[in-house]
């Protein structure tokens, strides 16, 4: 017999730093029993501007010497909403609220350090996992990187089991691969016998968001369109793709600031240089698979990647596979990091692995996850 399924809620704040992500499942840390209904609470500008600033103090001080001081204002901006988040879908759906067990809460990543040769990783994500404790009344899995880290693993992808239970749920065939392309891209292969692969695979839309907004064009670029009517500059991605990351073995994780190539796209057009990074987030993505021991026969793209228009017909001229979004198969992209904070939160509490030899490079399966009670 299995465990007892509950009914969790997850959260998550990407590093788009577009607002946080809330949702419901069903799941007894294995199978997904239902899939629940979810929201964005987005950041206010002002909210947006202390979490910006708390994130660029943290790659400034990269773990030497005393904390940031603008750190306590970040902490108090994703408490807050993260409460809210909590509370508006609770109040939205009382049926699912009345039997809400537990709570998977990621925080906010503001640095992320991978493991060199001789130096275990360092992560940070801002979120006090206690006070929304506290505040919710219910108990909160935060904290689930740090384990695998000071095991010598990445601490990320930590999707990947949660995708592996999402293709099972959905009855898909294997081998199959789960794309994200948020701040960060990363990738889960399920192989035809059902195990998983996965690694970051380098840029995800951050360095496009970054482009948009230093050229004063907002700050994404909307369904990719800018991308798409300009040629991509191949000569810099060749260059970016000889990168450090890519030279190291999977699986490998990537902080968004690890890409950050603009200095060299001085004389290149806005729409240019938006095809140009569209290229690299997109050819980063297929290099990872192609390194991959099994070529999957379909590729399901979730983030805000799957989106642009350009990224999308990028890998379906680059794989040998068919590209889907996540709403072709019948899941909700925007929920998918939420949900997977859910199932990790179950998983913890049943002391199931969260990341693997194969997922984070640690070198066993581990467990994860701090527990605060109310």
């Amino acid at each position: 017999m299995g465990h007892p399924h509950y009914i969790a809620l997850g959260l998550m704040s990407g590093t788009s730093l577009d607002g946080v992500d809330a949702a419901f499942l069903e799941t007894d840390g294995e199978r997904i029993i239902r899939l629940g209904p979810s929201l964005c609470f987005e950041y206010s500008q002002e909210d947006k501007l202390i979490l910006e600033a708390a994130t660029q103090a943290a790659l400034r001080w990269q773990f030497e010497g005393p904390r940031p001081n603008n750190f306590v204002a970040a902490e108090t901006v994703i408490l807050k909403s993260h409460i809210r988040a909590v509370n508006a879908l609770c109040e939205d759906h009382r049926e699912w609220a009345a039997e809400l067990k537990l709570i998977g809460f990621h925080g906010q990543t503001v640095l992320h350090h991978p493991p060199k040769a001789l130096f275990k990783g360092r992560t940070l994500q801002l979120g006090d996992g206690k006070a929304l404790a506290k505040a919710v009344g219910k108990p909160v899995w935060y904290d689930f990187r740090t384990a695998d880290m000071a095991a010598r693993g990445q601490g990320a992808p930590l999707a990947p089991v949660y995708h592996q239970a999402l293709v099972a749920y959905s009855k898909l065939d294997r081998p199959t691969a789960v794309l994200n392309i948020g701040g960060v891209g990363n990738v889960t292969l399920i192989t035809k016998d059902g195990h998983i692969i996965a690694s970051d695979t380098g840029p995800g839309n951050g360095p496009l968001d970054n482009w948009m907004s230093r050229n004063g064009m907002g700050a994404f670029d909307p369904d990719g369109k800018y991308a798409a009517a300009g040629e991509p500059h191949f000569p810099l991605v060749r260059k970016w793709l000889e990168r450090e990351f890519f030279q190291q073995p999977t699986p490998r994780s990537a902080d968004r600031y690890d890409f950050d190539v603009i200095n060299d796209m001085d004389d290149l057009t806005i729409e240019n240089g938006a095809a140009t990074l569209a290229a690299f987030t997109t050819l980063a993505a297929v290099y990872t698979l192609n390194g991959m021991r099994e070529k999957p026969r379909s590729l399901i793209v979730c983030g805000g990647g799957r989106h642009n228009k350009g990224m999308m017909w990028m890998l379906r001229e680059h794989l040998d596979a068919t590209v889907k979004t996540a709403e072709e198969v019948g899941w909700n992209s925007d929920a998918i990091e939420a949900q997977a904070f859910a199932y990790l939160a179950v998983r913890a509490k049943w002391k199931l692995p969260i990341s693997f030899p194969t997922t984070t490079g640690v070198a066993k399966p581990m467990t994860g996850g701090v527990l605060a009670m109310p």
